[in-house]
């Protein structure tokens, strides 16, 4: 799973997305495991990326997390 974070990091710092094919997956996450998508969604998650697309059988592709914005109130609330 190292690799395939040191692998998913360089690219990302070059590229805007970064994909994973179906040979490389699998060897973290093996096509027959229940919940695999999830595991890899939580897999980005967990490093700062999202997982963007998946398809099982043929990639994952992954890139950075948007910046979250902050709220702004909204220009009709009530002030009491």
């Amino acid at each position: 799973m190292k690799i395939l974070m040191k692998q998913i990091t360089q690219q990302l710092r070059t590229e805007k997305h970064c994909a994973i094919y179906e040979d490389e997956l699998s060897r973290v996450w093996p096509r027959l495991i229940p919940g695999r998508e999830t595991k890899i969604r939580q897999f980005a998650e967990e490093n700062g990326w999202r997982l963007r697309f998946y398809s099982e059988g043929l990639c994952a592709i992954f890139d950075k997390l948007p910046p979250r914005r902050k709220a702004r109130p909204s220009r009709f609330s009530v002030w009491m």
